[in-house]
């Protein structure tokens, strides 16, 4: 132990040696504690107040850890403690404080809170004491350690840099060729080495061709594409690129390996590494220097980890071009598969248009003759002498329900050609969905009879009057319940209900809810969107039957399309749910509408003007016509 009074305490300015500060206003006391270290090969530093010891903390680097004093006249050991904390040199130095008092009468929480790492009474044992600072000078003389190890890796750590460096350049090049003539620069500048050049291996396998090259002088000494055969023994750079294995003289004049080179000087230093990629040699970073014994031990370790990231930089490089290939390949099919879709898309718009035409066409063409068959069929069907003959009158009645079926399916396809075209206008009204519907059931009453089906309304007298056009409301819940009165077998029941939606109030807008339910024979989950499209059919074609309201009775599919589109103009929504297709089990189907009480959101501070019509009329004089 080295033990030095305040008066005369120097640092070494060669080396640090580690020491105790030793802060007490008793000299006996610092004697007896520095008495106590006597085994330890440390310093010691003693201090008989606080600026005394702060002005040794701020001096001395080699501090271990701290004995304070708690009770001193002037600035206290807890004073103290602080002001060492807000030392730069001492905001880490481990203090321990000694005190009179006993540690479980006085209470030592503040001690702990100031930043104490231990809380000693006295009479201090100096056995105790003793391996408690043996602990911290442990502590403190691994610190060194690792301090000298990291002094000595500061040289590689700024080498590692340029390692940095190239992931940069690899984040912003794209070019293989320019890619390495950054990494050499960098190399350079980083290493100030006189030569350093990259080698890649041919695609033959069988030649060594330089890449990118940097000498130190304005002009290219070797010219990139100048090429080494793999085989050739005195050459440094292919008995790398053989053996994947860096090649390292530090004196070329001793190594008959080396193959000089007039353009390149006076060369006594080379370092061949391998560009290694898993087990592939893809080259070598050949770096030369003029002088004896240029690469260090630490010099080579750094540049072993900058070939491998050169490796990874050339691969992903290579990688980058083909991938980029690649992509142009791909991007010259998706431009010429793309053509062929908008050839495609444009050819099937055309047939689309051609059919929505064919469809106005024929449908306008089909309304004249249905009309006048429908007309002069209800004329004979009410002439005193069809009257009288019953065979006739069946016929003849049967020619008026024909045409008017064929005027409904005329209709609907009328209606599906302004859906799909976005012209269909609505006239909107006051509509009570009340009224609406109790006049459907009342048309419908006697198929209604006739199935012995069971239709029960409910919650409809609740509902407010929605602003709807009524006529496009009617084909849409005449197609619904003319719907469940075909899928439900005789005696079965159908149920409508209403509701209005509170919980979408939040909206500023109200909506009414109508559920349609029946105890039929459901519909497939998988077909419970695609039943509202164009055209479909649940079942097979070849058991297609004409009746309206025959059970399981086809149609052309187009119904459910056309309620779909109308309750999608009235920013509306629509759906179905069934558990499934059964014709024993008969789990039914429930259709829900969803449609707005008012056209637009209302302003809450005027009410609008409704309008109230007094009976509901019909426009063709028949249900199934709008259905």
């Amino acid at each position: 132990m080295k033990r030095r009074p305040v008066e005369s305490q120097e640092q070494e300015a060669a080396e640090i040696e580690p020491g105790v500060l030793i802060v007490d206003d008793l000299g006996e006391n610092r004697r007896m504690l520095a008495r106590a270290l006597s085994p330890l090969d440390i310093a010691i530093y003693e201090a008989a107040s606080g600026e005394a010891a702060l002005e040794i903390a701020s001096r001395e680097k080699g501090l271990v850890v701290a004995l304070l004093d708690v009770r001193m006249p002037g600035m206290d050991g807890y004073t103290l403690a602080r002001a060492l904390r807000r030392l730069p040199e001492a905001a880490t130095l481990p203090i321990i404080f000694i005190s009179a008092h006993d540690a479980q009468a006085y209470p030592n929480q503040r001690a702990y809170e100031i930043g104490a790492v231990d809380y000693l009474t006295k009479p201090v044992s100096a056995r105790v004491l003793l391996s408690k600072v043996r602990v911290f000078l442990e502590l403190y003389r691994q610190r060194s350690e690792l301090q000298a190890v990291n002094t000595i890796l500061s040289k590689q750590t700024l080498r590692l840099e340029t390692s940095a460096e190239v992931i940069h350049q690899i984040a912003s090049i794209l070019d293989l060729d320019q890619l390495l003539k950054e990494i050499l620069s960098l190399i350079r500048a980083q290493f100030g080495y006189c030569y350093a050049g990259i080698w890649m291996l041919a695609d033959d396998e069988e030649t060594i061709v330089l890449r990118a090259g940097q000498y130190g002088t304005p002009d290219p000494i070797v010219e990139p594409g100048y090429t080494i055969p793999r085989s050739q023994e005195r050459s440094i750079i292919a008995q790398v690129c053989r053996t994947g294995v860096l090649y390292l003289t530090n004196d070329t004049r001793r190594d008959e390996r080396y193959l000089p080179a007039e353009e390149l000087g006076a060369i006594q230093s080379e370092l061949a590494l391998p560009l290694r990629f898993g087990d592939d040699v893809l080259g070598v970073l050949d770096i030369q220097h003029e002088a004896l014994n240029a690469f260090l031990p630490e010099d080579v370790s750094a540049l072993q980890m900058l070939a491998d990231q050169i490796a990874v930089a050339i691969r992903n490089a290579r990688l980058y071009a083909e991938v980029r290939r690649l992509n142009e390949e791909l991007e010259a099919q998706v431009d010429e598969r793309t053509q062929e879709l908008e050839t495609a898309y444009r050819h099937l718009e055309l047939l689309d248009h051609s059919k929505s035409d064919f469809i106005t066409v024929v449908s306008h063409e089909l309304r004249t003759p249905l009309t006048l068959i429908k007309g002069f069929s209800q004329m004979l069907l009410n002439d005193p002498s069809i009257l009288e003959d019953p065979e006739r009158h069946r016929e003849v009645a049967g020619i008026v329900r024909g045409a008017r079926r064929m005027h409904g399916i005329v209709d609907r396809m009328l209606d599906i050609v302004r859906i799909d075209s976005q012209t269909l206008q609505l006239n909107y009204s006051r509509v009570s969905l009340a009224q609406l519907l109790e006049t459907l059931a009342y048309l419908l009453q006697d198929v209604l009879r006739e199935r012995q089906l069971t239709l029960t309304l409910q919650g409809l007298g609740d509902l407010p009057k929605i602003e709807a056009d009524r006529d496009e409301l009617t084909k849409v819940f005449g197609e619904l319940l003319t719907n469940a009165i075909k899928y439900t077998p005789d005696g079965g029941e159908i149920r409508i209900a209403g509701q209005v939606l509170a919980e979408r109030r939040q909206e500023r807008r109200d909506y009414v809810e109508i559920t349609l339910s029946d105890t039929g024979i459901g519909i497939p989950q998988n077909a419970h969107d695609l039943i509202f499209t164009k055209f479909y059919r649940t079942g097979e074609v070849t058991f297609y039957s004409s009746g309206k309201t025959k059970f399981k009775g086809g149609g052309p599919g187009l119904g459910l399309s056309v309620a779909r589109g109308i309750i999608d103009a009235h920013d509306g929504q629509i759906w179905v749910e069934s558990p499934g297709y059964d014709e024993a089990k008969l789990p039914g189907s429930t259709f829900h509408v969803i449609l707005p009480v008012d056209r637009h959101i209302p302003d809450r501070t005027v009410l609008p003007a409704e309008v109230d019509p007094d009976s509901y009329s019909d426009s063709n004089g028949d249900i199934h016509a709008q259905t």
